[in-house]
């Protein structure tokens, strides 16, 4: 296995572990309140958790095949036009990749530099829930790069483990 893809398996594992402190943080809430108290910004910290835990699966995702693809244009294609659409393809999907991983570090950067807090009861600094977005979308660009390389030297990007859908 290669880094990177060692890269894309850490970036699922962490979307799983926001995934699983989502979990927790309900169950908390749930034993909090049987208790007759609570605990505070628990809401906002879950949705922290699930745009960290989104964001950070889309490499994993790519690499294991996992992402919606329309095959329909594949199968009704002449096969000497497959590379050139897969190339196509690849080369917008790396463009839109870039673009979004751009702007999300934009995004974070501004909430740092205007000091932005959330407006929960406890006031979060807003650049540090954002960074796994920005880590998320990169680490997918990187993902894109390597795919839309391995597609022009035809070579299969996905995964091809059992168990694992492609296909």
């Amino acid at each position: 296995m290669s880094w990177l893809r060692k890269l894309y398996t850490l970036s699922g594992l962490l979307a799983g572990l926001f995934l699983i402190l989502i979990c927790v943080l309900i169950v908390a809430q749930i034993l909090a309140r049987q208790f007759g108290t609570m605990i505070p910004s628990t809401d906002e910290f879950a949705a922290y958790c699930m745009a960290a835990s989104g964001f950070l699966a889309l490499p994993y995702a790519l690499m294991r095949g996992a992402h919606i693809r329309v095959e329909l244009l594949f199968r009704i294609l002449p096969q000497r036009s497959l590379f050139a659409v897969e190339v196509l393809g690849n080369m917008v999907g790396l463009l839109i990749a870039a673009y979004l991983a751009w702007y999300c570090a934009l995004f974070v950067l501004e909430s740092y530099e205007f000091k932005e807090v959330s407006s929960g009861l406890l006031p979060i600094p807003m650049w540090i829930p954002q960074i796994p977005m920005v880590l998320g979308t990169v680490i997918l660009v990187i993902a894109m790069a390597e795919r839309l390389v391995l597609v022009c030297r035809g070579q299969r990007f996905e995964d091809q483990t059992p168990g694992v859908m492609s296909e």
